[in-house]
């Protein structure tokens, strides 16, 4: 490390050998790797500006990324001609997937770890901004033109802000960890806990603010009132980017080594296709990422489009009230959207505690049979009795993410411990081309064939899950023979 050579020299040169003597040893004890927090700081201005970095690079992620979440809760709900919200976010979701899997690297290069987390802040605000344009203008071409406009940026955006978004992190845990005096891994897992911390609480927060408003606007302001808080926030967040410290490649260990001509743009997507289509165990988990996707698309794409609150048409209705039906059905659509995410957050921690004791098996077949629920509860009630019993929809939808977010990925980890880049790109390859394709199907299916693909999809995965946990506990035992290896999913070792 760099502040070892910098901080520590000598200047007495007549006694050269023992001066570097010397400091070899020192050296040698300070680069050691720290076992427990009980280190000494190095230096704690340093760290505490660090920290204040990160701490703003999280607050302006999060309420930029929350306001465009809240915007895709309302985009098949927000009256918007035809198809065209949830053909917007198919098209957000391809873009994404394009973008994660070939270019956010080059960018990335190009654009420094800063900039590109500017940069794609600013389109992401774009995106936001396009659901305006939208709410203002009164020509239907010039919706479509806006909105899917702003869903092809914005994916573009989203595929580089989460690569950008693990480099910056990563980097300035590693600057903070050697300002600290603590190990990477210490400043990693704190680091964490503020950044899950900002960014559930904040899309949370910002769906409640947005259902508040669209309760109590009313009349022309109702159509954009929303849309206005949004994209003043959005906006707002990525000045704020602005100000965050500039990681350079030559902070970053071994950074000083990358090149353009290093960077292979079909790598990760070659890696992922060949570990998906040799591995049985990868191609077994497609059901169980297709679920999520497709839960994904059918709340949003008919049940808050659909579902949620009847919305008046201009037959024999005012402007205002047609307006005001819109602006109560978009608050409701927020409000249950906020449920969703504040459970799947609560909820995170009993299944982790429920995995321990039960084994992951059991929860992973917990988390189909939420998704089997809501298409079941669908399927037996009807709209008006359905729309009563939402919350408790909401609650287990909540549940079925917050089991997808964590033990599913950490499934994969676990599963190829050898190859997670391919293990975690098919993560994003698989729950991404099944939202993309759900979007853009589930418009012209009538509920039933939506419920059934969903509970069919669902019900494959936890039996896939179960045949692919068998696959590799076999392994499991194969190795253990050979090395002693033991695996971090086989929960009665733990």
């Amino acid at each position: 490390p760099r502040w070892t050579q910098t901080t520590y020299h000598s200047d007495r040169e007549h006694d050269a050998p023992l001066a570097r003597a010397t400091m070899s040893q020192l050296n040698e004890k300070l680069v050691q790797p720290r076992e427990s927090s009980g280190a000494m700081p190095q230096n704690l201005s340093e760290a505490r500006k660090l920290l204040i970095n990160f701490v703003t690079m999280t607050v302006c992620f999060s309420l930029n990324h929350a306001s465009v979440t809240s915007c895709i809760a309302l985009a098949t709900s927000s009256g918007l001609p035809g198809n065209l919200g949830s053909y917007s976010v198919a098209v957000l979701y391809a873009c994404y997937v394009v973008t994660a899997m070939l270019f956010s690297q080059v960018i990335i290069f190009y654009c420094s770890q800063k900039g590109s987390l500017t940069g794609s802040l600013a389109v992401y605000a774009l995106y936001v901004a396009s659901y305006l344009v939208a709410a203002l203008v009164e020509s239907d071409t010039v919706k479509w033109v806006a909105v899917l406009f702003g869903a092809s940026i914005g994916g573009i955006g989203a595929g580089v802000l989460w690569t950008a978004q693990g480099a910056y992190y990563s980097e300035n845990a590693r600057l903070y960890a050697l300002a600290k005096g603590v190990t990477k891994e210490e400043a990693t897992g704190y680091f964490g806990s503020i950044f899950a911390c900002f960014y559930l609480g904040f899309e949370v927060l910002l769906k409640i603010i947005g259902s508040v408003v669209g309760l109590y606007a009313t009349g022309d302001a109702a159509k954009y009132a929303i849309y206005i808080l949004y994209t003043a926030i959005a906006i707002g967040s990525t000045v704020g980017m602005t100000t965050v410290r500039n990681m350079r490649a030559e902070d970053t260990v071994g950074g000083d080594g990358v090149t353009i001509e290093k960077i292979d743009m079909t790598k990760k997507v070659l890696s992922a296709l060949k570990l998906l289509f040799t591995n049985a165990k990868c191609a077994l988990m497609v059901p169980t990422n297709f679920a999520f996707g497709f839960a994904a698309a059918f709340i949003t794409a008919y049940i808050q489009g659909s579902v949620v609150s009847p919305v008046y048409s201009d037959d024999g209705h005012t402007d205002d009230e047609v307006a005001d039906s819109q602006s109560q059905h978009d608050a409701r659509v927020l409000l249950y959207s906020s449920i969703a995410v504040g459970v799947a957050t609560a909820m995170s921690m009993p299944f982790f505690y429920l995995k321990k004791q039960a084994g992951t098996a059991v929860v992973m077949v917990l988390g189909a049979i939420c998704f089997v629920f809501v298409a079941a509860m669908s399927y037996a009630l009807d709209d008006g009795e359905l729309r009563h019993a939402l919350w408790i929809v909401y609650i287990v939808y909540g549940c079925g993410r917050s089991i997808w977010e964590s033990t599913t990925k950490a499934v994969f980890a676990d599963f190829f411990p050898d190859d997670p880049q391919a293990a975690f790109a098919n993560i994003v390859l698989q729950s991404g081309l099944a939202s993309t394709v759900a979007f853009f199907v589930f418009p012209d299916l009538s509920p039933l064939q939506k419920e059934v693909i969903l509970g069919v999809t669902a019900t494959l995965g936890a039996i896939c899950f179960s045949i692919a946990s068998f696959i590799h506990q076999g392994e499991q035992k194969a190795k253990e023979v050979e090395g002693g290896y033991m695996s971090v999913n086989d929960d009665n070792q733990v």
